[in-house]
């Protein structure tokens, strides 16, 4: 177990320092403040100060705001990322199967992976609140617009909470993809695909409660006033009516883990008939 510590620092390294990482962070933290900004401005022209963009102009504000967004479209970005940059680069370069050998236990390193993952991206919502809160600031000071109170300490943290559990589904989700299609480009398109392609369905009657979309969406108790402003997220109105709890979620990423638990089982340097 002395390889450990260095297998943590190793891939943390590798995450932080990957390229298409950086570009992915860069472009949700540019897509969130735009965003934000956008709908500020419309806040501002129509004198709504309690529309909820506008409450990134105060820290626990700015923290909620940034936990709707890890958990929906922006962080599922981050996380497609991570996947890619720690698990399907090195599928794609053939490194890691001699990883394996220097590192015994796969399903330890896979989980040593995504825990690697699920921790950046809380560590992304943190940034990305500070960012929030500066684009905030800024408005605010340019504006002079002044807003209502919003959310407290207490609902931001629920927020945060609540996001976590989100970003470790889309975690699951990415790593399932990355073991199926062992391509970088392969795992984006098997991450974010799915969600843009099947998102016009969520509008269809008799399907809304059943669209995982929506069991995101009523767990982070998305409000509908802050679409497309402080989210980006496909939903219908009252995501929570007749939507499955939080029990969809976890059976969701049950069905992800299992998948790349089967798609890894032959990850190995040397197969039995070498």
């Amino acid at each position: 177990m002395t390889w450990w510590p260095s297998c943590w620092y190793a891939e943390l390294r590798k995450a932080v320092l990957s390229p298409l990482v950086l570009l992915a962070a860069a472009g949700a933290v540019f897509a969130a403040v735009a965003m934000g900004l956008y709908g500020y401005r419309n806040a501002y022209r129509h004198v709504r100060d309690d529309a909820p963009v506008t409450y990134i102009d105060e820290p626990a504000g700015a923290l909620w705001a940034a936990a709707q967004q890890s958990g929906t479209f922006v962080g599922l970005i981050v996380a497609a990322a991570l996947a890619g940059a720690l698990y399907a680069v090195e599928c794609e370069s053939g490194m890691w199967p001699s990883l394996l050998v220097s590192r015994p236990g796969r399903a330890r390193m896979i989980a040593l992976k995504a825990a690697v993952a699920l921790l950046l991206t809380a560590a992304f919502t943190v940034v990305l609140a500070a960012v929030l809160l500066v684009a905030g600031w800024t408005a605010a000071g340019m504006t002079g617009f002044a807003t209502s109170d919003g959310p407290g300490w207490g609902p931001a943290a629920l927020a945060l909470a609540r996001s976590l559990v989100i970003q470790a589904l889309f975690v699951a989700v990415a790593f399932a993809a990355a073991s199926l299609t062992r391509r970088t480009l392969g795992t984006l398109a098997g991450v974010l695909g799915p969600v843009v392609v099947l998102a016009p369905l969520v509008g269809i009657e008799g399907i809304t409660a059943l669209h995982p979309q929506t069991w995101v969406a009523a767990w982070l108790r998305l409000p509908e006033e802050a679409q497309y402003s402080l989210y980006l997220w496909t939903r219908e109105p009252s995501p929570g009516t007749g939507a499955p709890g939080v029990e969809a979620l976890v059976a969701l990423a049950a069905v992800h883990i299992g998948v790349l638990a089967l798609a890894a089982r032959g990850d190995r340097l040397l197969r039995p008939t070498d």
